[in-house]
């Protein structure tokens, strides 16, 4: 077998030679120690569950998709949607314009990840249109307060030549890991075709990248920077969105959490499922548990007599076993309660949270009286009301674009930030949260889900239930707090309820109770004085 290797002819090998002596040269090394990194190739333990999601379908912009087969037929779009921006401007023509960026190569080199085997012509040719054609894209988002467009009056990209480009498909093609190009290189080129200076030109390109974020985020931003801090603080697109949606707080989270506020918070205590019940229904609630206590061991022997009597197979008992399942239910009731109860708080808390969140559905959570509200801060601000049973989410606005948007929002953040994967824990709630269609709509109904009406209900289960599982450990200890109160406060409920209904049902049907228990003695003594007479072994059989 023929081994592999990049190289197809000695000339290859000849270019390799100049690039790589080219790459280590002092000026070079010096661009690639200050230059940081911020395009990635994205991993396949990353894309495989969905990677369409994350290779582009109809345009490819920067230097690893430019040249697919597949996308190429683009490549004339882009190119009439480049000459109409420079012939706007007047002022230089293609070859000119990358012949005034050749100093700039060096530095687009290093801000990926992958190392480019282009020529830096073919490079600098592939920056220079993919940059225009965003230009060109993007100016249609320019607020219309902005004073002075450098691109006022120029034609929107709709149909050239019979072709119409679906807005949709670019916008999720322009917000994938892998078809980035940095920001800088759009302000380098409005600099050489226009005579503005820096900071107007920072301000009118920041305004219009501004201004696609706030339209296509799926969350709201919790901070917005000016138009000038939107080019000079982020290196592209997705890292202007991420940046936009998970504010820089990372510190925070990091550092250990403030002591529990037990001793000054009744809630805290182990009793918390009665904070919202007024003193004299607790006091009636404790009464109903003693006296549940006093009585179960009568109660635990009739229902183990009716157990047994259930197993006896004697046509005239018939009608009476099929009205035992109800009660024997309580039996289990019972154990499970005594359980729980008896399991020490402490093996219940884990010091670590889990890699897969685990929680409740929407439904499940709603049955036990948590509401959800729509919270103001974004991400950031989850948070869970113990005292009023209400978990504050993140307003999310979902369309077409939206799952794209969200997975190329989580690699981002994997591929910048793996130790603090905030919006990774976002997904894995919401996915883990979301687990049918009525899910969806009792979070509609709680304003924390917005669509559009091109998406349906079950559409919107199916991309949550999509999301892919987390890709390790993270350090967000304040989500996973909230988590972990969401838990406990929905299984102290549960048990709450549980204990209410056991007790309600036992108090009432007390007489009931003690009929039953005597009729079943009665019935056994009748059936001990019966075998001792005749041969009772033929008339009974374990099913």
């Amino acid at each position: 077998m023929a081994s592999l290797s990049i190289f197809d002819s000695e000339s290859d090998e000849d270019t390799w030679v100049i690039q790589i002596n080219q790459l280590v040269n002092e000026t070079n090394l010096s661009i690639l120690n200050t230059m940081p990194v911020c395009i990635y190739q994205v991993p396949k333990s990353l894309s495989c569950v969905k990677p369409e999601a994350f290779a582009p379908q109809l345009i490819a912009i920067g230097p690893y998709t430019h040249f697919h087969p597949d996308l190429y037929p683009m490549e004339r779009f882009k190119v009439f949607a480049a000459k109409r921006v420079l012939d706007h401007f007047k002022k230089h023509n293609l070859k000119q314009l990358v012949e005034l960026l050749h100093s700039t190569g060096p530095f687009i080199r290093a801000s990926y990840h992958k190392y480019l085997d282009l020529k830096e012509e073919t490079l600098l040719y592939t920056i220079a249109i993919d940059g225009l054609f965003l230009m060109d894209f993007f100016h249609n988002y320019i607020d219309d307060k902005m004073f002075g467009s450098f691109m006022t009056g120029l034609e929107e990209q709709v149909q050239k030549s019979g072709v119409k480009l679906t807005k949709d498909a670019i916008i999720r093609d322009l917000i994938m890991v892998e078809n980035q190009i940095p920001t800088y290189i759009m302000v380098r080129i409005l600099m050489l075709e226009t005579s503005h200076p820096i900071d107007s030109i920072q301000e009118y390109l920041g305004s219009m990248l501004l201004s696609f974020c706030h339209k296509h985020s799926p969350l709201k931003s919790t901070h917005t920077p000016t138009s000038s801090e939107a080019v000079t603080k982020y290196y592209h697109i997705l890292d202007l969105m991420y940046h936009l949606v998970v504010f820089q707080n990372e510190k925070s989270e990091t550092q250990p959490l403030f002591k529990s506020e037990c001793p000054s918070k009744p809630l805290c205590n182990d009793d918390s499922t009665t904070d919202n019940v007024p003193t004299s229904s607790k006091s009636d609630k404790k009464a109903s548990v003693i006296l549940l206590k006093k009585a179960k061991s009568a109660i635990t022997w009739a229902l183990d007599t009716l157990k047994k009597l259930k197993d006896v197979n004697i046509p005239f008992l018939q009608p009476i076993k099929r009205h035992l399942d109800p009660i024997l239910h309580i039996s289990s009731n019972l154990e499970s309660i005594s359980s729980q109860k008896a399991r020490p708080e402490a093996d219940k808390d884990q010091d670590e949270a889990p890699v897969v969140v685990t929680i409740p559905c929407v439904h499940e959570l709603h049955s036990v009286g948590i509401q959800f509200q729509p919270s103001e801060g974004g991400i950031m601000a989850i948070e869970f009301n113990e005292k009023k049973g209400i978990l504050y989410l993140p307003l999310l606005k979902l369309d077409v674009n939206s799952e794209v948007i969200m997975r190329n929002l989580v690699a981002h953040e994997a591929l910048t930030k793996p130790d603090f994967l905030i919006f990774t824990r976002y997904t894995e709630l919401m996915r883990a949260i979301i687990d049918t269609v009525e899910d969806v709509r009792l979070l509609k109904n709680a304003n924390i889900i917005e669509s559009s009406s091109t998406l349906s209900v079950e559409e919107m289960e199916e991309l949550f239930n999509g999301m892919s599982k987390s890709i390790g450990p993270t350090k967000t200890e304040k989500l996973d707090e909230t988590i972990k109160k969401v838990n406990k406060y929905f299984h102290n409920k549960r048990k709450a309820n549980l204990y209410r209904t056991l007790t309600e049902y036992v108090y009432h049907s007390w007489r009931l109770f003690t009929l039953l228990a005597t009729l079943v003695l009665l019935a056994m003594t009748a059936l001990q004085t019966f075998c001792s007479a005749y041969d009772c072994p033929s008339y009974f059989r374990s099913k």
